[in-house]
């Protein structure tokens, strides 16, 4: 027994030693010399804020273009941009905005209360194709516009009522309005120049924006480079000068490029799944753990088969053992997945999320039985789709042997960029695809809109009048308690109809220079970059001492 443990001690003293040597690296490095902040991301679909329905896009364009109200560092209220401030009746539904004066676009020309209107309108406009136009839907008519049963633009709950007041009419009291206004689907965009370029507006050469940066180059799937905005309402307090992202889906060379000092920040990559727990452990002073509103799962296009079948769908569900998947494989402290809302909500909500099945792989075989497929007879091999990354290839080989062995279910796996990917599924051409949800807004709707019939990112091709009702039930109930019993049904009709495989609860790992000030924990993972500065050498050496040096909280709105 000792000759076969002390190769193993041996080991997690080098990789003790190795940890503590990489952290006093770390802190030995210098501050740089410049104002220039490099990150990694996966590449773009869109630039233009109307149509932009991912987190990269989401992560790089927030910080070209601001809305009436923006992220606070951190979890804070969001904080006032384009607005000065705003009030609310006292039914909740009419929200009137006040802009700040003076701003402008970044040619100079000035921001308006009716470039907010027809921004808006634009998203929910059908021939614009917005997949986050359900983020509007919150105003009154909006959801008549998108869909097409109504035209008259004029019907859509907003106005401005002159230039520096918008008026904001909503279907009901929404208490995450605020938190809204902050997506990119609510920022506006410049009318005269989409008029003038059309779908090229958003070209680095054409566009024109209002955020704390501009961008200045974007070259699909190499790189994205923004520099300063001059004319920022509030460009005294912005202290990064420059900014690259360079793209790539590989973890490991985004990984690769934060040891050698390419980048300050691992950006929107995830970890290496094989490094993830070494760093856990490491105690590297830039290593980070946060819990984050999002989830892990698979779609499954519920009218194909044959996963048209719930049984073959619930069957496949309880073959997944999801506890080992987290444990074993992925090994970042995420939570278990059997449902569909994380277990975020309790404090701030009162809502404790419903609990579907966990692993239980005899009850699987004698569901695939009950659908005429005794240990997986008559089943065509079944196409698992997944984007390009390792930890993605990870959980579908994962899947692919749970299936194989706990229901003699044959999985071919098929991996793809990520651009592919969403074709994929948007097009609703696959049996089972790998999906994510991260929230929008911070409440538990967020999760579960998702599979409303209507929704573009129901990639599951989900329809049901009674889910879709609860839903209805869920925005206009004001009592909270009510509303989590709405919120818990709703839940139930997802686990009962299985539209969708759930796998785990994501915690987000990541490696950040120790000379970063201004990222802080913010459950959405938003962290606009202007709050972004070095420590002062004061600030580094106490850091280097071990002191936690932080920014002073900002207000946030009304």
């Amino acid at each position: 027994m000792r000759l076969r443990l002390l190769p193993l001690l041996c080991l997690l003293a080098c990789a003790c030693g190795r940890a503590a040597d990489r952290g006093a690296e770390l802190l030995a490095e210098p501050l740089p010399a410049g104002r220039h902040l490099s990150f990694a991301s996966g590449g773009m679909e869109f630039l233009d804020p109307a149509k932009i329905a991912e987190t990269a896009g989401h992560h790089l364009m927030m910080n070209v273009f601001e809305g009436l109200y923006v992220y606070n560092r951190g979890d804070g209220p969001p904080v006032p941009s384009m607005a000065e401030r705003h009030e609310v009746s006292a039914d909740g539904k009419t929200w009137t905005v006040h802009l700040r004066p003076g701003v402008t676009w970044s040619d100079g020309v000035a921001i308006t209360a009716d470039d907010f209107v027809w921004s808006w309108r634009r998203v929910l406009d059908p021939k614009t194709g917005s997949r986050a136009a359900q983020l509007l839907w919150f105003l009154e008519g909006a959801q008549a516009f998108n869909e097409g049963a109504v035209t008259d633009p004029e019907t859509v709950g907003v106005h401005a009522l002159d230039a520096r007041t918008l008026v904001i009419r909503l279907k009901n009291p929404t208490p995450f309005f605020l938190d809204l206004l902050c997506e990119m689907q609510f920022v506006p965009t410049p009318r005269h120049v989409v008029a003038r370029w059309g779908d090229a507006w958003s070209r680095p050469e054409h566009i024109v924006s209002n955020g704390p940066f501009l961008l200045v180059k974007h070259e699909d799937r190499v790189i994205s480079e923004l520099v300063k905005n001059p004319r920022y309402w509030d460009a005294a307090n912005v202290w990064l000068e420059k900014i690259s992202v360079l793209h790539t889906e590989s973890d490991q060379t985004a990984f690769d490029w934060y040891e050698v000092g390419k980048t300050q920040w691992q950006g929107d990559t995830s970890l290496p799944v094989d490094r993830a727990p070494g760093l856990r452990a490491s105690g590297r002073p830039d290593f980070h753990s946060d819990p984050k509103l999002c989830s892990y799962y698979f779609s499954v296009r519920v009218d194909r088969p044959p996963m048209d079948d719930v049984r073959v769908r619930k069957a496949v569900n309880l073959a997944i053992d999801k506890e080992r998947l987290a444990l074993h494989i992925l090994r970042g402290g995420q939570p278990v997945a059997t449902n569909t809302v994380p277990d975020l909500f309790r404090t701030s909500h009162g809502y404790t999320p419903f609990q579907g099945d966990g692993f239980d792989p005899e009850r699987g075989r004698q569901l695939l039985a009950d659908a005429g497929h005794p240990q997986g007879r008559g089943l065509a091999p079944i196409t698992l789709y997944f984007n390009t990354g390792e930890g993605h290839r990870l959980i579908a080989e994962f899947v692919q042997r749970n299936l194989q062995e706990n229901l003699g279910v044959q999985v071919q796996l098929a991996n793809m960029e990520w651009g592919t990917l969403l074709k994929t599924l948007l097009a609703g051409d696959f049996a089972i695809g790998r999906s994510s949800w991260c929230a929008d807004y911070p409440d538990p709707l967020t999760f579960l809109e998702v599979f409303h019939s209507q929704s573009k990112a129901n990639y599951s091709g989900y329809k049901s009048a009674e889910y879709d009702g609860v839903l209805a039930a869920i925005q206009a109930e004001p009592d909270m308690t009510r509303r989590n019993v709405l919120l818990r049904r709703a839940e139930e009709i997802l686990d009962r109809d299985l539209p969708l495989t759930p796998l785990y609860h994501y915690t987000w790992s990541y490696l950040l220079r120790p000379f970063v000030l201004g990222y802080e924990r913010h459950a959405q993972d938003m962290h606009p970059l202007k709050y972004i500065r070095w420590a002062t050498p004061d600030e580094w050496a106490r850091i280097r001492r071990g002191a936690v040096v932080t920014l002073p909280p900002l207000p946030g709105g009304q």
